[in-house]
């Protein structure tokens, strides 16, 4: 374990394994340790690097209340990479970590060599299907408190509730109120990634179909010009199902 001082934060990170960088980025209020069970199998493979996103977790910030930018946070995964491997990386991003990272592929092109973006939730696709709304999310939270809002936000993302730990009620907190509306607001800029060079693969999971974030995902591998390919499990198989899902990502990768 390791950090990191960036403008404005201090990234919490670790590095293990062996072989060509691969940067892990983890989406909404998850953290490294979202990535913990699949680093384990990859390790033989690759160099796993894997962090917590400023604000989340131990990745500390000068000012709490600093405005988050999708770019300050891509530029946040190439000092990471640049603090590892100055060699073209794989970049693997789970749902809204997808943003930060078609961001990292549209302004640093020849940084990342293949990006596997994992059921983006670029649900302003889906016609006549009404996102997330982050202003409705902070209403809520700000009336009813987080409990109500984490519950909103599991239902209209098609999750199944249940209750959180208290660190991921406090990063669900930074999320609603500092980070989601950054998200939303985020247009991939599909005509410069399908010309950036870097390989693209956009992942849904094999048992996510019908929740938004699967469906939307669908429909950007369209605007990208791919085939969506299937991974073992659901919006987060690749920590629910590591045992399968590695494989199916080695395979990916070495196709």
């Amino acid at each position: 374990m390791a950090t990191l001082d960036v403008p404005g934060a201090r990234l919490h990170h670790t590095v293990t394994g062996s072989g060509p960088a691969l940067l892990c980025i983890p989406g909404g209020a998850s953290d490294s340790g979202v990535f913990a069970p699949l680093t384990g199998l990859l390790g033989e493979h690759c160099t796993v690097i894997t962090y917590d996103p400023r604000g989340i977790s131990r990745s500390v910030l000068d000012d709490p209340d600093e405005k988050q930018r999708i770019e300050v946070h891509a530029d946040d995964a190439l000092r990471l990479l640049d603090s590892v491997s100055d060699e073209p990386a794989i970049v693997f991003a789970s749902s809204a970590g997808c943003m930060q990272a078609f961001d990292l592929v549209t302004r640093h092109p020849g940084r990342v060599c293949a990006l596997i973006a994992h059921e983006p939730p670029l649900t302003d696709l889906l016609d006549g299907q009404p996102g997330i709304d982050p202003d409705e999310l902070l209403h809520i939270y700000r009336d009813r408190g987080i409990e109500a809002a984490i519950g909103k936000f599991m239902a209209g993302a098609g999750f199944a509730g249940g209750g959180v730990s208290p660190e991921m009620r406090k990063n669900f907190e930074f999320f609603i109120v500092h980070l989601m509306r950054a998200i939303a607001d985020f247009t991939p800029d599909y005509e410069t990634l399908r010309a950036s060079g870097t390989r693209i693969v956009v992942g849904v999971g094999e048992d996510s179909a019908g929740q938004p974030a699967h469906e939307a995902a669908v429909l950007a591998a369209g605007r990208l010009g791919v085939e969506p390919t299937r991974f073992p499990g659901d919006h987060v198989g690749f920590a629910a199902d590591a045992v399968s899902f590695a494989p199916r990502l080695r395979a990916v990768l070495e196709a």
